[in-house]
């Protein structure tokens, strides 16, 4: 069974864009600390090659629903136990089994006006799609994973997740791979539309191994007195770029964004977060944390946009990040764009290394010392890990945190 011809002609749409809309070469503002070809944008596709051991296996915890899509090839999902009304399928067969839900919010958040938008439209094969009706609540998280085994140059992705009128869901991204002895370029794209008194928490887990670049999109809308969060973690990859934007569409709505990041080796992390209100008296909160080490560098922008019209706005955004060595080098960039009065919006960007003398006071009492730096950098990526609120994955990413301190 074919497309709907209103999804063939969205694609057709993007592929003409990407023969219309400008190159990007870089020096673009928004583009002049990440290349746009070393995450995959433009250019000729990457060799892909062969990895260096078996894919990850997914994680052992209780999900109410699995997607595997490997290189980014459709799947079936393996669902047991989805409440009554909730659908979680693979987002090529949503578009046929679901088109009433599917159209109008597909690309409704994440379109193709840009180049990477484009790219991304016009290319993906497989996604995931998650509905969760007015009142229901999948407790039970539903997880999607998107591995890479270098058989691809290109791998695409698309996340689709609509929670209706006072739904709750948990709702889990996770991109992993071997290490790959030859290049790959991933384009993923999540559109998180929560809808009045819904509340949504999204986790986007990157961990992919040597080899892939990673440019990552992720927008939410939280319409009136709704609740969403996004919690990005990135941990593997050669290049990632994640570009995740919260927009308080009604009010009363409380959209917060957090993010850890830990690089090392000679990895670039990009994180470009925003929080844009439209709607008044909506509150928000972004709040990443970083580590870095070796010759590593990591970039965060974040910006809080408050156009005309959002009075009482209750906005906050924090960027703190830790480097263990010489070498090492994080970019903070916190920006505020207010055009409206009777708001309460505040930055903070900082940018410091281990503490000497916390170092001193563990090593003085027979702590050694890669064991006191891993206790250092756990502890200050514990406001973010301690708001991950599924304990296996608490424990999971403070484990890997530990292996790359290792």
């Amino acid at each position: 069974m074919g497309n709907p011809a209103w999804a063939e002609e969205a694609r057709a749409t993007a592929t003409s864009n990407l023969g219309i809309l400008p190159v990007l070469t870089g020096e673009e503002e928004e583009w002049r600390f990440t290349p746009p070809e070393s995450v995959g944008i433009g250019g000729a596709d990457p060799a892909g090659g062969a990895g260096a051991g078996s894919v990850p296996a997914a994680s052992t915890g209780e999900r109410s629903a699995r997607l595997a899509l490997v290189d980014g090839a459709p799947a079936a999902v393996e669902a047991s136990g989805l409440p009554d009304g909730v659908i979680v399928a693979e987002l090529g067969q949503a578009l046929v089994e679901h088109e009433e839900l599917v159209r109008s919010r597909l690309y409704s958040l994440v379109g193709f006006g840009d180049r990477p938008g484009a790219l991304n439209a016009a290319r993906w094969e497989a996604g995931t799609f998650v509905y969760v009706p007015p009142g229901a609540e999948l407790a039970i998280p539903s997880e999607t994973l998107l591995t890479a085994t270098g058989a691809r140059g290109r791998v695409y992705g698309r996340t689709l997740v609509i929670v209706d009128e006072g739904a709750k869901a948990t709702v889990i991204d996770r991109f992993t791979s071997p290490d790959l002895d030859g290049r790959v370029a991933v384009s993923t794209a999540a559109e998180l539309i929560v809808m009045p008194g819904g509340e949504l928490e999204h986790l986007s887990l990157i961990q992919w191994g040597a080899g892939v670049r990673h440019h990552a999109v992720i927008t939410a809308s939280a319409h009136k007195d709704a609740r969403v969060r996004s919690v990005a973690v990135t941990l593997g990859g050669d290049v990632v770029r994640l570009e995740a934007t919260m927009v308080a569409s009604g009010p009363g709505s409380d959209s917060r964004a957090l993010g850890l990041y830990f690089a090392d080796g000679d990895q670039h992390f990009e994180h470009r977060v925003v929080s844009r209100h439209e709607a008044p008296q909506a509150y928000s909160n972004l709040l990443y944390k970083g580590a870095l080490k070796d010759t590593a560098r990591t970039v965060f922008f974040g910006n809080l946009v408050v156009p005309p019209g959002a009075p009482g706005t209750d906005a906050y955004q924090t960027n703190r990040n830790l480097v263990l060595n010489e070498g090492a080098r994080a970019d903070t960039i916190p920006f505020l764009e207010i055009a409206t009065a009777e708001v309460k919006c505040s930055h903070a960007g900082a940018v410091g290394r281990v503490d000497d003398e916390h170092l001193f006071y563990l090593r003085s009492r027979g702590v050694p010392e890669d064991v006191a730096k891993r206790l250092i950098v756990i502890g200050f990526l514990q406001e973010v890990l301690e708001q991950v609120r599924l304990e296996e994955l608490r424990h999971e990413l403070e484990a890997a945190v530990a292996e790359k301190l290792a």
